[in-house]
């Protein structure tokens, strides 16, 4: 686990499939915590998290939050042994393994100062985006992948019922003002990310 911005964290598991990492994060703030799409940790890191998240810090973990039901990952195992509940989107709660405690709609209000939005047309119907405003700092899921330092992509066409309809979709990230992206798969990009978004979605 490493810290890429104050206060937030990330670590991952590799995918040889893919190509690329597979990338969970934890939000601290003043009074909570939350995770986003968690892959599989360590002892190293679970420690940590306890150090930084567990329930006698300062920010004790308050969720575990899913972008998209392909990222239920190890939400389960880490929900179990840290006695802490999952939230997904309303409209991916069926497609769990293991049922979330929490669902959430479009435009709702998260722990941490979250806010979330839902993209349609994407490759689950619940697709979310969560958005950190006083930070300009987004988080997404599967809508945006980031293959290439610096880029961004989208899943390739046969991920999705229609790619056209799916690439406008992401046209609803620009409701926001981010500068920060943090993706589930691949590389993030720290500074300058909403150009790179519209450099992608406008070619």
């Amino acid at each position: 686990m490493k810290e890429i911005l104050p206060d937030i964290f990330t670590w991952s598991e590799f995918s040889e499939e893919k190509q690329l990492n597979f990338n969970g994060y934890l939000l601290v703030s003043e009074e909570e915590s939350v995770l986003i799409d968690p892959p599989g940790m360590s002892d190293t890191d679970l420690t940590e998290l306890g150090e930084r998240a567990g329930r006698n810090s300062a920010s004790p973990l308050k969720a575990i939050l899913l972008t998209n039901v392909h990222h239920e990952r190890a939400s389960g195992e880490l929900a179990a042994k840290l006695n802490v509940p999952v939230w997904i989107h309303e409209k991916d709660y069926a497609g769990l393994e293991r049922k979330a405690e929490k669902t959430f709609n479009s435009d709702e209000g998260l722990p941490c100062g979250l806010k979330t939005f839902n993209f349609e047309n994407q490759k689950s119907p619940g697709e979310s985006g969560f958005f950190l405003e006083e930070r300009r700092l987004m988080f997404v899921g599967d809508a945006l992948i980031g293959k290439v330092p610096g880029k961004v992509n989208m899943l390739p066409p046969e991920k999705y019922n229609d790619f056209a309809q799916a690439k406008n979709g992401l046209h609803k990230i620009f409701d926001f003002d981010f500068d920060c992206l943090l993706v589930g798969d691949g590389e993030s990009i720290l500074q300058g990310a909403k150009d790179s978004v519209k450099n992608f979605l406008e070619r």
